[in-house]
């Protein structure tokens, strides 16, 4: 009889549940506030082509992608979130210049990072 493995079974899996708690709630956050938010900032600036809005929005879609990804491939879900995250922080700091904008975008990278923690630890 095959026994199924629970989340408290093997210590690393601890760090899949808190990602993808993570995960669910920054993909959440960030497509649903901060999108429409960043775009209505953008409108409002007249330097910007329509290049800089798709690069942001690529970026966001990529980063949504990237945590769909890691329920069947954990590792390459992980790369592409953290890969993603660095991309749309350096993003909002060339646009804004602020160090605080880079700052309050790094923690895109929290859960890219623990699916990443995870996959070392099972050597996927």
């Amino acid at each position: 009889m095959e026994r199924r493995m629970n989340y408290q079974d093997h210590p690393s899996r601890f760090f899949l549940i808190i990602a993808r708690i993570i995960g669910f709630l920054i993909t959440g956050v960030f497509l649903l506030f901060m999108v429409p938010e960043f775009i209505e900032i953008l409108d409002t600036k007249s330097e910007y082509t329509e290049l800089w809005i798709f690069v942001f929005y690529a970026l966001a879609m990529l980063y949504g992608t990237g945590f769909l990804l890691s329920f069947w491939k954990i590792k390459i879900g992980g790369y592409i979130m953290v890969l993603c995250s660095v991309a749309i922080a350096l993003y909002g700091f060339l646009d804004t210049m602020s160090w605080a904008v880079f700052l309050i975008l790094i923690p895109l990278s929290f859960s890219g990072i623990l699916f990443l923690i995870y996959a070392k630890k099972l050597k996927l």
